[in-house]
């Protein structure tokens, strides 16, 4: 049986409300807000502002990690997710939605690594 260590997913969110992109407060919220509806485990986290506006924002996890990057002057944020835990992506395209006002999101998803259980009935 072939399945993977970890999912990769990634989310283009396009024609946001440019202010819920511009500052760290809001681009935090939603961090944690995704952390906390996956239930996920929050090691650390590290944000960046730019100037005049834009944010990087990353949380570190037990898990991998979640992050945002956002693009205010093109109503854009990039966010995403690596768990080794499987995990929802519409339930966080419809947070993502919701807390930047956009009408569009573009999913892309792969599989990290290939993880590999040999069966065995021949033990004796």
């Amino acid at each position: 049986m072939k399945t993977s260590l970890g999912t990769h997913i990634t989310w283009d969110v396009y024609n946001c409300n440019a202010d819920t992109l511009s500052f760290i407060p809001t681009v935090k919220t939603v961090l944690n807000a995704i952390v906390e509806e996956l239930q996920l485990t929050k090691v650390n986290e590290s944000y960046k502002q730019f100037e005049p506006i834009g944010v990087t924002g990353f949380i570190l996890l037990e898990e991998s990690h979640v992050s945002i990057h956002s693009w205010p002057e093109h109503q854009f944020a990039a966010v995403d997710i690596f768990s080794c835990r499987p995990f929802d992506a519409k339930k966080i395209q419809e947070l993502l939605m919701e807390s930047f006002n956009s009408d569009k999101v573009v999913i892309k998803q792969i599989e990290r690594g290939e993880a590999i259980s040999i069966i065995s009935e021949d033990l004796i």
